[in-house]
């Protein structure tokens, strides 16, 4: 697949993963191409939290009453950073941490890192500290104080769940908290609740 998808960049193409409901869509001509990919930029039904999550996430981030900063554990294109910027002292850091190697519309991951610098580009005003780096190389060098939260939204696997949240815990994270509680995603229920399991959960952002 990487070696078709080099050609067609070559080529000056970009192919874009879209799921079944879309490719029916499509086949029944109900919209165009350019509609589908127009509505998947602008949508992002695919890894950004709902309304009501970023209201519940908000609320989390204004009641910190400890020192330390945020760390967000999976950017993807800033939406709940955003929302974390908006909501927190603005004394207080917040560290994004993404390699960028994954997104839903299957952009090359300098293009990714490009457009989400460009959307939270007035965050570094904010104490935004946008890091572009593997999450498990984050965590060996990691030095900074015990952070206030965590937010774990990045590979929804058992194993990366439970290594976000086991080293949140050993960091010292007041708040541990991330996205994805839901029968989709089995891993993150089994890391969640091996842990000790949501005290609280607003659709699927779960909070230890």
């Amino acid at each position: 697949m990487r070696w078709i998808q080099e050609l067609a960049r070559r080529r000056g193409y970009e192919l874009v993963p879209i799921d079944r409901a879309a490719r029916e869509q499509l086949r029944r001509g109900q919209r165009s191409y350019r509609e589908l990919l127009i509505s998947q930029a602008l949508v992002l039904e695919i890894g950004e939290i709902s309304l009501r999550e970023s209201r519940f996430l908000a609320r989390l981030v204004r009641e910190l009453d400890v020192p330390g900063p945020i760390v967000e554990i999976g950017t993807l294109f800033g939406w709940s950073t955003r929302v974390m910027l908006c909501a927190k002292a603005p004394e207080r850091e917040l560290i994004s941490v993404d390699d960028y190697s994954w997104n839903p519309l299957g952009l090359a991951p300098d293009v990714h890192h490009q457009i989400t610098s460009r959307i939270l580009a007035d965050g570094k005003e904010l104490g935004l500290r946008q890091l572009r780096v593997d999450k498990a190389d984050f965590y060996s060098t990691w030095s900074g104080p015990p952070p206030a939260l965590v937010f774990a939204d990045a590979m929804h696997t058992y194993e990366d769940t439970k290594a976000d949240i086991v080293w949140a815990q050993r960091a010292g994270a007041h708040v541990v908290c991330g996205h994805d509680y839901e029968a989709e995603w089995p891993g993150v229920i089994r890391a969640v609740d091996e842990c000790g399991g949501p005290k609280e959960l607003v659709e699927t952002l779960w909070v230890l």
